[in-house]
């Protein structure tokens, strides 16, 4: 965890940068803010707790951006301005303390946001070198030319977070030339892989990050389940990993279980013989091989054989309608090995 103190002291030495890799292949991606020099020990492996090293999946970065309201930037920034204005160090330190509580907040919830800890350092880092020039209208000017470049992706993204959702092309921002600078650091010495990194604006970082995630065809996607956003290569996947594919199908199974509680075995059957038969359904209209329909559709056959049998014992007495729709849950697995995820 980052280890980063808002306060009135000296400016850092080293220029503060993010170092973003996507990868595409293991659908993670991995985040370093901090100095130059604590960033590049992270990357060799290093552990050092004044840079904030995160692994997360893919997407997780570009979203927080787009999800970081933009509003309580602008009221921090509004009170580092105020602050530099102030003639009185009461005033001065009343609202840094202001300043300071937000940008913590931006920067840490609900969880470590990577985005909003490289642009609240940067900017307080700012405040902190206007702090000691002599002219104090042109040092206002400078940190709010600044400030407001580093805050402006964080309002700037929200529209097209939609967009990609929808599975849209997502529109370029205009970046000039003072906005565009982004550095590439390739694989050399221990460290074997490819990151993008920045020391001003995150927008070049952004774009090169939605590149990465474009050439490699991938689609924001909305898990069904948890409601997160994920990227894969199908427009039909919509659960986001192994862990929700499990809790749906709990789910599911525990809502087949409660609509069919109190029927009979006829109708429990009827259900559940449309489940089988729309699994197949959807294997044809994605233009599934035809050897897997055909197994699909034997493995239907021979399981209604068998639930005709298990459907007599019903009627004879000999097994509960509860065994009954217990036995029918447990063949889903056939089907469910055929089709995969349709």
């Amino acid at each position: 965890m980052l280890e980063y103190r808002f306060e009135h002291t000296e400016p850092l030495t080293w220029r503060v940068i993010l170092a973003v890799r996507a990868d595409a292949k293991q659908r993670k991606e991995q985040i370093w803010v901090g100095t130059e020099l604590e960033v590049e020990r992270a990357l060799r492996g290093k552990e050092d707790a004044a840079c904030l090293a995160l692994t997360q999946p893919l997407g997780v970065f570009w979203c927080e951006v787009g999800q970081t309201p933009a509003e309580r930037w602008n009221k921090a920034f509004a009170a580092l301005c105020r602050a530099l204005a102030a003639r009185r160090a009461a005033e001065r330190k009343k609202q840094e303390e202001n300043a300071a509580a937000i940008l913590s907040q931006l920067a840490e919830e609900p969880a470590a946001n990577a985005a909003a800890w490289y642009a609240a350092i940067q900017i307080w880092e700012m405040y902190l070198r206007c702090c000691r020039g002599r002219d104090r209208q042109k040092a206002m000017v400078a940190f709010r030319q600044f400030a407001e470049l580093m805050i402006l992706p964080f309002g700037e993204y929200t529209s097209e977070m939609l967009q990609w959702r929808r599975e849209k092309p997502v529109t370029l921002v205009w970046n000039d030339r003072a906005d565009a600078k982004l550095e590439v650091w390739y694989p050399q010495g221990k460290i074997p892989f490819e990151c993008a990194v920045t020391d001003g604006s995150l927008r070049p970082a952004l774009i090169y990050y939605r590149q990465r995630i474009l050439d490699a065809g991938l689609l924001m996607r909305q898990c069904s389940h948890c409601g997160k956003i994920f990227f894969a290569g199908d427009a039909r996947s919509t659960l986001c990993g192994e862990r929700c594919r499990k809790a749906s199908k709990k789910a599911a199974r525990q809502d087949f279980e409660e609509r069919n509680k109190g029927l009979d075995c006829e109708q429990a059957y009827a259900r559940e013989y449309m489940f089988w038969y729309n699994r197949i359904s959807k294997l044809k209209k994605n233009s599934a091989p035809p050897e897997q329909i055909g197994r699909a559709k034997a493995a239907l056959k021979q399981f209604s054989s068998e639930a005709l049998k298990q459907k007599q014992l019903v009627k004879q007495g000999d097994m509960t309608d509860a065994k009954f729709v217990a036995w029918m849950l447990g063949q889903e697995k056939m089907i469910l090995a055929i089709c995969g995820k349709v």
